[in-house]
């Protein structure tokens, strides 16, 4: 499958999933992607979340639809210039839910927390 092919999943769906590991089920988790780039943000700081287990092991997998894209979920380098325009594709792709939601926790934390989950490309 194709970045193309993933970024038009993506950005069809407003609900996707994500795993790490073996041990983790599947958890819904926006993702929002940046020039064929896929991001997600840490929404629940609990030390046993999705977050903290791609800290210990890199290797995951999104759900979207009938599709499992292999993944690895790293801090982006980049993170300090690519955070803003993160940060507007979450807003431009769920407006006023994003907005709301980001009420109910620390903003910076939220950002800070950005995660890039990178697709292992295959072919079908």
């Amino acid at each position: 499958m194709t970045l193309r092919k993933i970024a038009d999943l993506i950005n069809t769906l407003r609900v996707h999933q994500i795993s790490v590991g073996e041990k983790y089920r599947f958890e819904n988790v926006p993702i929002v992607e940046v020039n064929e780039r896929f991001f997600v943000r840490q929404h629940n700081f609990s030390n046993h979340s999705w977050y903290h287990a791609f800290q210990k092991n890199l290797v995951g997998a999104i759900k979207c639809e009938n599709h499992i894209i292999p993944i690895q979920g790293v801090i982006p380098k980049d993170k300090s210039s690519i955070n803003p325009l993160v940060t507007r594709a979450f807003q431009a792709k769920y407006g006023l839910i994003y907005d709301a939601m980001t009420l109910s926790f620390n903003t910076e934390k939220h950002e800070n927390s950005t995660l890039e989950l990178i697709p292992t490309l295959y072919s079908f």
